[in-house]
């Protein structure tokens, strides 16, 4: 894994097993990049792009649609259980398999 990320960013890999690993050259090359591309600052014209298009916060939409779906039946399970009353059971609409099993003993043999 490491390796493979050292690769990514272009670096060589530096085993940090006996010493602290020098990052400082990393850090730079990626300041310079950041800098030499205007990656902090607001331009309206990039190559390519004509209109930006807005982006939804993923971690905002993603926590809001887990509070809504299943932590509100998780949390009613569960004061369902507090005052004593039973669960609704779910209901498996999956047959069950049809198979036997037969066991051979010694007498079967003969």
């Amino acid at each position: 894994m490491k390796k493979q990320v050292s690769k990514s960013v272009k670096a060589t890999y530096q085993g940090s097993t006996h010493t602290d690993v020098d990052t400082l050259a990393l850090v730079w090359r990626v300041a310079n990049n950041v800098r030499e591309l205007q990656m902090q600052t607001k331009l309206s014209s990039r190559e390519g792009v004509t209109q930006p298009k807005p982006v939804t916060n993923l971690k905002q939409s993603g926590r809001q649609k887990f509070e809504s779906s299943s932590l509100a039946a998780f949390n009613k399970k569960i004061n369902d259980l507090k005052s004593g009353s039973l669960a609704e059971r779910e209901v498996d609409d999956i047959a069950p398999l049809s198979f036997r099993v037969e066991i051979a003993t010694a007498n079967d043999a003969d």
